[in-house]
């Protein structure tokens, strides 16, 4: 064999040894899509059996230098064209290979965030005399983690919360974009129903959350229609609340829970919301729509189900710095309890407590706030508001249960504050004995200053 041959194959087979195997990104993924993986595999299998030739080659080659005055036969060296098989890819294939399998592996590379709030919370309570005796309390009310970000086409959004006294998932879905205009969401995601996000300004919430239908959390599947600018639709089904235990009063979302001889739970749940949007000229807008909720009752006592519905009509306007929100809305509940238990009321609850509400009636929200830009120390924002909902129940032996917050919300960097006055008449969380209930203090007027301060990263 000529010399010259021979050191241009002895080049090329140390190259190929000094290299070693073609290097793996370390992110990517040990279980990469079925698509992609048969072409990896054997582009790995021909990276393994060219390594083992060129390595063979190698000994044979020196054993050549060894031996100069021997004369290779033509078959003790194999062609290189064999390696792999007789289609064995060029070398511009395999490069263009290794890159494809790159960029799919960084495709699949998790991209997430970590995020989450520390908060501390001061509450004077008019109706709660050592409450007042001490003028006020003030604690820790909340540390929660948030994880949101995509993992290849998958969307990802979960967050945990916990409290003073008991830990909550507040969200918990997985998504995908199946086009420019339609996403899905399979978990525990936002109901869509009325005002969205919130039919509120305030940290208290307006009245409409306690009773289920502000944000709300359930566990299902939901999909989101934007087909275009000026429109957006949800469809979504939930099979039951976020947590399938009804028992459990430690949650986030308000929804029927079970204890002595109330045993209804909330199960199979369909939801259907449009909303309009319009540019009235720059800077204003209003957004109009319609939502409808309807779904069953299991009751544990009976083993039969009951039903549900509620629908509601909603406007959102902005003004330059004013935003107005109007909301209309009817709920009813209609249990198969066992006889003895009375239908017209329903047991609900978040935040370690039950409480009865009127399984029906109507409720108005009328929610007003301004924002005020400023740049004062390290304060960049300001919005002040007045929340306002009246609930009106239509079954017997009921009263009227009224809330009105006013307060002001403060930015400052990643710190953001509430500072809310609360005044309610028959509420619960606010003095109230539950929701439409006909007690001796349904017409006592109660109130509480609330003042939440968060760090939100």
């Amino acid at each position: 064999m000529n010399r010259s041959i021979v050191a241009v194959l002895v080049c090329a087979v140390s190259i190929g040894l000094w290299m070693g195997p073609v290097p793996i990104p370390a992110n990517a993924q040990s279980d990469p899509p079925k698509e992609s993986a048969a072409e990896i595999e054997q582009l790995r299998r021909q990276i393994v059996d060219m390594q083992a030739a060129l390595q063979a080659m190698q000994a044979q080659l020196n054993a050549l230098q060894a031996a100069p005055d021997s004369q290779a036969a033509p078959n003790e060296i194999k062609s290189t064209a064999a390696v792999g098989g007789e289609d064995a890819p060029s070398d511009e294939t395999l490069e263009q290979r290794l890159t494809l399998l790159e960029q799919k592996t960084d495709e699949l590379a998790p991209d997430i965030s970590l995020g989450g709030a520390m908060r501390l919370n001061y509450a004077w309570r008019d109706f709660d005399d050592q409450n007042k005796d001490r003028v006020g309390d003030f604690e820790l009310e909340l540390f929660r983690i948030n994880f949101d970000g995509s993992v290849g086409d998958v969307i990802l959004s979960t967050e945990w919360r916990r409290y003073n006294d008991f830990q909550a998932i507040h969200h918990a879905w997985v998504g995908y974009d199946f086009s420019e205009s339609v996403q899905g969401q399979l978990g525990i995601s936002q109901v869509p129903f009325g005002l969205l996000p919130y039919a509120s300004h305030s940290f208290w919430f307006g009245g409409t959350y306690y009773l289920g239908f502000e944000d709300d959390y359930d566990t299902g599947i939901k999909f989101v229609h934007t087909p275009s600018e000026d429109w957006t639709f949800h469809y979504a089904f939930y099979k039951n609340p976020e947590y399938a235990n009804d028992g459990r009063f430690g949650r986030y979302s308000f929804d029927l829970v079970t204890a002595g001889d109330q045993q209804n739970a909330e199960i199979n749940q369909l939801n259907l919301r449009g909303e309009r949007h319009l540019a009235l000229s720059p800077g204003n807008t209003l957004d109009l729509g319609i939502s409808l909720e309807g779904g069953q009752i299991y009751n544990r006592t009976t083993e039969n189900k009951g039903d549900r519905y509620a629908v509601a009509a909603h406007a959102n306007a902005t003004f330059g710095p004013w935003n107005l929100q109007l909301q209309g809305l009817r709920y009813e509940f209609n249990p198969d309890n066992p006889i003895g238990v009375s239908d017209d009321f329903v047991q609900t609850g978040a935040f370690d407590f039950p409480f009865l509400m009127a399984a029906r009636g109507e409720v108005l929200s009328a929610n007003v706030a301004r924002g005020f830009n400023t740049s004062f120390g390290p304060i960049t924002g300001i919005t002040c508001y007045n929340d306002f909902t009246f609930i009106n129940p239509s079954v017997d032996d009921s009263a009227d249960s009224v809330q009105n917050v006013t307060g002001c919300s403060v930015a400052a960097g990643g710190v953001f504050a509430y500072f809310d006055y609360i005044i309610a008449k028959n509420m619960w969380f606010a003095g109230g004995d539950g929701i439409g209930l006909n007690r001796t203090t349904a017409g006592d007027w109660k109130s509480r200053l609330n003042i939440n301060i968060g760090y939100y990263f």
